[in-house]
């Protein structure tokens, strides 16, 4: 018997299936000095551990701190799966220049400064102890610093930094080098695709999505 004309337009021509996503939106504020790692065991673990969904957002107003704090906050600021959103609020200097250009997106008040500057520290023990220990410290500020500060700073720039000068920079000047670096960063993507490598080149993490684009929002509010 022939279907009257009404049954078609009752059958489904699409299968549907519905997907609810819980985002987390997590808030940490750098507002001092940052002290050693053990003050820092649960914002770490929080960052490391947040999913592909979730958003972090830290909060800037430091004059800086310890190197070795500010390290594993930037390895599990690169590791976790989750979104790092960096604002500076007022000033970020030293160890917060750092964790500043480690995210994904970032966040430039007006009235803001940022100071970059080479490590200072002491170390102990006899000559040729204190010789090796200070040549290793170098290497290891130096090698994570380039991959975060340059194309942000210049290369000029970086070299005068390990030399001893101090660089301050303010916010306007702070969002065109961001505009920049994006762009500088978004060029070595397009090129790496063209090649047809799957070699990720981007602002901040390693092992996330191929091709992601930093960003920069400027006086954004925060929800």
């Amino acid at each position: 018997m022939a279907k009257d004309k009404n049954d078609f337009r009752e059958e489904a021509r699409y299968t549907h299936y519905e997907q609810t996503v819980v985002r987390k939106i997590q808030h940490f504020y750098l507002s001092s000095m940052i002290e050693e790692p053990i003050h820092y065991i649960d914002m770490i673990h929080r960052i490391q551990t947040a999913g592909p969904e979730d958003i972090v957002y830290i909060h800037l107003n430091t004059p800086g701190g310890h190197l070795d704090t500010g390290i594993q906050l930037v390895n599990a600021m690169h590791s976790t799966q989750a979104h790092i959103i960096a604002s500076v609020e007022a000033e970020s200097h030293s160890l917060g220049t750092l964790i500043f250009l480690a995210a994904d997106e970032f966040v430039v008040h007006d009235n803001c400064m940022m100071m970059f500057h080479n490590f200072s520290g002491s170390v102990g023990g006899k000559g040729h102890e204190q010789q090796a220990h200070l040549a290793a410290t170098v290497k290891w500020f130096s090698t994570l610093a380039r991959k975060l500060y340059v194309p942000f700073l210049s290369e000029d720039e970086f070299d005068r930094i390990l030399k001893g000068e101090d660089i301050y920079i303010h916010s306007e000047d702070i969002r065109k080098r961001l505009e920049r670096m994006v762009k500088s960063h978004q060029a070595q993507i397009d090129s790496e695709q063209k090649k047809g490598t799957s070699k990720r080149v981007t602002s901040a993490k390693k092992g996330k999505k191929p091709g992601r684009k930093p960003k920069v929002v400027v006086d954004a509010t925060l929800q």
